[in-house]
């Protein structure tokens, strides 16, 4: 149908990502390079992904979620009132091909799910992370009632109806010639203020990204860029600038912050794993954090 990480001190780059210091110099890539490093960091164009059906305020859902052999992670968290999805360049490279996946379809209230194992605690303070959904706002309304009573049976116990196959290759086309790309869907934009909307919202314990298919394509192009850049050790892109309600961000050493923060809060609070910080303990996790890339007095 086709529809045990090593533990190192963090660099000044990922304390600057840490602590949310001011953006410094952008490394730029050459713009050949950087198409080759997005189409070698993509998964390929056909994107399976595991389905099922579920009843959600009274109305059957169809739920796809990337499978569990899919090595992207992602973290979420709320930060300086922005919503922020946080994972590697490939996990970028696998939400760009959702979010462009979900522009096409068309089997009414269809969504994405980001869910365990996929997600992981924060690599700042390794907070636990909320699950992320994606969705087409054509298909079909997804109330804040629909969003509790997924919540409510996370993580999903069903077993999957089947695999379906996401069609991506119009992405490979599209940043082949992104600027012919955009000239293209802005058309499609152009005096419709519906297929312009967007909402990112994480208050009910999801995050949630939603939008019409022309604006779900352009993440898809955009997200792909990620990782092909680097400031301070990381790239971003906001998903509704200028109000920068939602943002991806993309960290050079992922893997590695996040080893690192989990390290640090099981010293500091080793029976808080499952639960979030309070200020004062974050503080305090930072502190900590901070400390191992002050250098040492000889």
């Amino acid at each position: 149908m086709h529809l045990g990480i090593p533990v190192r001190r963090l660099s000044g780059s990922d304390a600057a990502a840490l602590l949310g210091a001011p953006s410094g110099r952008r490394i730029w890539i050459h713009p050949a390079a950087a198409r080759l490093n997005v189409m070698e960091a993509s998964p390929a164009p056909r994107l399976k992904v595991h389905r099922r059906s579920v009843w959600l305020d009274r109305l059957e859902y169809t739920i796809l979620s990337p499978r569990p052999t899919e090595e992207a992670r992602f973290a979420t968290n709320y930060f300086h009132e922005t919503w922020r999805v946080i994972t590697s360049k490939e996990g970028a490279a696998l939400l760009a091909r959702l979010c462009w996946a979900m522009a096409f379809q068309r089997r009414e209230r269809t969504i994405v799910l980001i869910d365990s194992p996929l997600m992981v605690p924060t690599p700042f303070d390794a907070d636990p992370s909320s699950p992320v959904v994606i969705v087409n706002n054509d298909l079909g309304a997804f109330s804040r009632a629909v969003i509790k009573d997924l919540r409510a049976q996370l993580p999903l116990s069903k077993a999957s109806d089947g695999t379906v196959v996401l069609q991506t290759r119009g992405l490979d086309q599209a940043l082949e010639n992104p600027n012919e790309f955009r000239d293209r869907n802005r058309e499609t934009q152009l005096d419709n203020h519906h297929q312009q909307r967007r909402w990112i919202d994480g208050s009910h314990g999801l995050v949630v990204i939603a939008a019409p298919p022309p604006v779900l394509r352009s993440w898809g192009v955009e997200l792909s860029d990620l990782g092909t850049w680097s400031d301070e050790g990381r790239s971003w892109e906001y998903l509704d600038y200028p109000d920068k309600v939602g943002e991806v961000q993309v960290l050079d050493d992922f893997d590695s912050m996040l080893a690192t923060a989990q390290a640090a809060r099981t010293r500091a609070f080793p029976d808080a794993a499952n639960r979030r910080l309070t200020e004062d303990e974050r503080s305090e996790i930072l502190a900590d954090l901070q400390q191992e890339i002050e250098p040492t007095a000889p």
